[in-house]
């Protein structure tokens, strides 16, 4: 009977651990198409683009890189102009080359060096037997390197915008079973690379990213999210009861993040995309503080198994909130945007509202719970005027909540 109640006691656990929301021992990463606005405020309409070499030999590259880039940004909803343009692109390729070289390494083989007698007992014999080991032997690798310069430079409405360098590299061996690539099309790929990120100074460009998806009550989601069904994700996510626990709530909450900000990115209206990318950072910001202990809704994630890196979720919104607050502010010509991946947030946004309070009381967590959410929010916007705190008051929200959000605020 002890060992039976054992058993059942280990079972139990089994069933509660596996319960608990989280990540899971073994991480969940899905891809998501994330929209990076323009580095500058200049625009995108009648763009002329000029891109020449003063090398005879890459007259030719000129040409293709200045195909290249007119191909990003009639894709990101520009225009192009021969004549009378508003913005004006000017480039000069520098120096397109790629070299082919072979180099000599060391490597080692397992080789027969020898023999040795030994003897064969079934036989009553001696034998001569096979000795191996591992053996130095000098090969040769093909090592092909390809560089790309050049500078760029901006203007519109007869003032220079911005200006850059263009510096594109790479380099790779191969060795006795790869198959390398012709030079032309390794010079080919940097030509292209180089356009997308010259043509990103004025049109909007996209990039692939990795995030964690939370797994236990939320599994079944996971193939929407694959599938970029985002909509649907988000859906389902938020017809699920709040969680009473703030710990379990957190994931919940993240959830909704991750889909906020999947969705913000498809918006062809910026402020829509702006606003939701907002909700997205305070679903963030209220996951790590109803949930301390858990790393990953603050920090990035690395493992073997994962194709890149996964930034940290607070940093990575962050900066996409303040290159849409450039996006939709004025149509002046100016730099409005560092082209870092990812960095800290340069402008302030909202972070967590009376209404993200509002709606916490609501879901039935307990102040403590609420008041750790408060503590732990790096952004907040709580409106503590008179006439809000009644509102708040009359919405279910506790007193003890109200006046952790007056000292929140008086902290700013």
């Amino acid at each position: 009977m002890k060992r039976l109640a054992a058993v059942l006691v280990v079972l139990a656990f089994g069933v509660s651990a596996e319960a608990r929301e989280g990540f899971g021992f073994k991480k969940k990463a899905v891809e998501l198409d994330r929209t990076i606005p323009p580095a500058t405020n200049a625009g995108a309409r009648r763009v002329q683009v000029t891109v020449e070499s003063e090398r005879g030999a890459d007259r030719d590259d000129a040409a293709t890189l200045q195909r290249y880039i007119t191909e990003h940004i009639l894709a990101g909803a520009g225009t192009v102009a021969d004549s009378k343009p508003d913005v004006t692109l000017d480039v000069a390729l520098d120096r397109l080359e790629s070299h082919e070289t072979w180099e000599t390494y060391t490597d080692y083989e397992r080789q027969q060096t020898g023999t040795k007698r030994e003897w064969n007992e079934s036989k009553k014999k001696y034998e001569d037997k096979p000795v191996y080991s591992q053996v130095a032997v000098q090969k040769q690798r093909k090592v092909i390197d390809a560089k790309l310069t050049g500078a760029f430079e901006i203007g519109a409405k007869n003032k220079a915008v911005t200006s850059g360098t263009v510096d594109e590299s790479w380099r790779k061996t191969f060795g006795d079973y790869d198959s390398a690539p012709a030079p032309t099309t390794v010079e080919d790929d940097l030509l292209k690379r180089a356009a997308k990120k010259i043509a990103a100074q004025l049109v909007p460009t996209k990039e692939r990213v990795a995030v964690l998806v939370p797994r236990a009550s939320f599994e079944p989601l996971i193939p929407l999210a694959e599938s970029g069904q985002w909509d649907r994700y988000l859906a389902a996510v938020e017809a699920m009861p709040a969680k009473k626990n703030g710990k379990e709530e957190a994931f919940r909450q993240y959830a909704m993040a991750i889909a906020k900000e999947a969705l913000s990115y498809q918006k062809e209206n910026r402020t829509e995309a702006l606003d939701m990318l907002r909700a997205a950072k305070s679903h963030y910001e209220t996951a790590a503080g109803l949930n301390a202990e858990e790393e990953l809704f603050r920090q990035g994630y690395t493992s073997l198994f994962a194709s890149s890196p996964i930034s940290a979720p607070g940093a990575r919104v962050g900066d996409s909130v303040a290159r849409y607050e450039s996006w939709t502010g004025s149509g002046s010509a100016v730099r409005v945007a560092s082209t870092t991946p990812v960095a800290a947030p340069a402008a302030a946004s909202p972070g967590m509202r009376n209404q993200t309070v509002i709606d916490l009381a609501k879901a039935g967590l307990s102040d403590e719970n609420i008041i750790l959410a408060i503590d732990g929010a790096t952004q907040t916007q709580f409106d503590v005027s008179p006439d809000a705190l009644i509102a708040l008051a009359k919405s279910g929200v506790s007193k003890n909540v109200i006046a952790a959000m007056q000292k929140k605020t008086a902290k700013r």
